[in-house]
């Protein structure tokens, strides 16, 4: 009877309807997201591993989406990948911390150069919006809040470059291990100096005045370097 109303169809030219392809990606970005929010949140210590047995056993899924999703963070650079030991949280010293900001300083005055040459009523928008989104979580003291939208500020000025490698150094070397950092040291910076600090380097921008604005994100990223430098200290001074 079944096979009998399947030719039926078939005869006067309806379209039978379809299974849509079945794909483990949704799972996958929800397991990369979940993990994220824990990481980024300080679930983790710096240097902790991450174990896909207990992960999977935590989510109640396989393994194979956990193995997925932290290959994902490992591009992301929030994930380092140990051979043969597995994969851990980046574990933070003077040395990392120093790599991290001085190549900031190599690279981010660029791109704001970049910016203000290539500067469009569009780009202008982007850079007032994502200082908005900082002044939003300042103003509700969302610290956590507040370091994720710095970070997504210094990206955007990344993203409005124009600069497709830049953008990558930035995205897969520097901007993960920059949002556990800023997890530590933004809860030790008045939340409303965030805001002028940033709203200072959107005006120069849009301003195009460019030695000013270079000379600010550098001065910014110094500061934002000794404030890690002196997290770091102080969390080595408090015992386990």
């Amino acid at each position: 009877m079944q096979r009998a109303q399947r030719d039926a169809t078939a005869e006067v030219g309806v379209d039978a309807p379809r299974f849509a392809p079945i794909t483990s990606r949704t799972l996958v970005d929800t397991v990369v997201e979940q993990l994220r929010e824990s990481i980024l949140s300080g679930r983790f210590a710096p240097g902790e591993r991450l174990v896909e047995a207990e992960l999977a056993r935590e989510l109640a899924i396989s393994r194979g989406p956990i193995r997925e999703a932290l290959a994902l963070l490992e591009k992301d650079g929030i994930v380092v990948n140990v051979p043969r030991r597995g994969k851990f949280l980046p574990a933070f010293d003077r040395q990392t911390i120093d790599e991290i900001y001085s190549l900031r300083k190599v690279i981010e005055p660029y791109a704001v150069q970049l910016l203000i040459g290539s500067l469009t009523d569009v780009k202008r928008a982007g850079l007032q919006e994502s200082l908005g989104a900082i002044k939003e979580a300042a103003d509700a003291n969302d610290v956590l809040g507040l370091a994720q939208r710095d970070i997504d500020f210094h990206n955007r000025i990344y993203e409005l470059s124009n600069h497709d490698l830049l953008l990558k150094v930035w995205t897969e070397a520097i901007s993960g291990k920059l949002r556990m950092l800023l997890n530590v040291t933004v809860r030790t910076h008045p939340l409303a100096s965030t805001v002028d600090n940033h709203r200072v380097i959107v005006d120069a921008i849009v301003a195009k005045d460019s030695r000013r604005a270079r000379k600010l994100i550098s001065d910014h990223i110094d500061d934002a370097w000794q404030r890690a430098k002196s997290a770091l200290e102080h969390s080595a001074a408090v015992p386990a």
